[in-house]
């Protein structure tokens, strides 16, 4: 079915979002501290992403970046719109509300369809200690039954360079359902057909792992200017997916944030 201009507008919108999600963080977590007091941070700016993980041709997108605390309530590019149902200086555990970014049948071979995006139901939990930010998640689809289930697992370790510079490598990895690899990466039958690639029937198994550096820096107590730059590599479950062009890609983005 053919999308309106409407529609095309609305997920455009909903992908930016999706991008800032997967470049940022929010402000640097400290270890031993107490959790962040309420605070409101609006920014913008632009990213490098391949067309769909595995694609060899890229796109420079301008992103919104927010990172809100209201008691309980947050939302952030990195975890989607949610309520924090514990929170203390060494242990969060939350439920969000997010996006799961699919793809446009442009992107894509022709005779591929594309695959639609879908919010997801997201539950994570962080611990922190001696400095380190581990995160377990996992987002189940709910508008997209078909699109399943990924869960992720990362770990950080923010480092105060200077008073106002920040630094944070860190390294993750995600598993995905069958259900999700298959909406994702797989070939039916009919596409095989039209498109000359192979059918592709995946099953469950990790996706991808990434590492990651994140840059903040405060050119005045309100005013921020973030960055990140990463290296995604596919890892059996995609890569040996036929659409999969290029098992490794760069990622960045670069953004200025304001706090009120």
């Amino acid at each position: 079915m053919a999308m309106t201009a409407p529609h095309r507008s609305l997920l455009a919108s909903a992908r930016l979002v999706l991008v800032s999600i997967a470049f940022c963080a929010a402000a640097p977590a400290h270890a031993d501290s107490e959790p962040d007091p309420d605070h409101v941070t609006l920014g913008a700016g632009a990213g490098v992403t391949p067309r769909f993980e595995g694609s060899d041709e890229y796109r420079i997108q301008p992103l919104p970046l927010f990172d809100v605390q209201w008691g309980r309530f947050f939302a952030r590019t990195a975890d989607g719109i949610g309520v924090d149902i514990l929170r203390t200086s060494s242990l969060t555990l939350g439920a969000s509300v997010t996006w799961m970014q699919g793809y446009d049948g442009d992107d894509v071979p022709e005779g591929i369809g594309g695959v639609d995006d879908a919010l997801g139901a997201r539950i994570f939990v962080s611990a922190r200690h001696w400095g380190a930010v581990a995160t377990l998640s996992a987002t189940q689809a709910v508008t997209e039954d078909d699109r399943g289930l990924i869960a992720g697992l990362s770990f950080a370790y923010p480092v105060e360079a200077t008073e106002r510079l920040s630094i944070t490598p860190g390294i993750g990895t995600t598993w995905a359902s069958a259900k999700y690899a298959r909406s994702y990466f797989g070939v039916s039958p009919g596409e095989a057909a039209a498109s000359g690639l192979e059918r592709y029937d995946p099953s469950s198994g990790f996706k991808d792992v990434t590492f990651r550096i994140g840059v903040s820096y405060r050119v005045t107590d309100d005013i921020s200017l973030r960055g990140s730059v990463g290296i995604v590599h596919l890892l059996d479950v995609a890569a040996d997916s036929p659409l999969v062009e290029q098992q490794t890609h760069p990622i960045a983005l670069m953004g200025l944030t304001y706090t009120f």
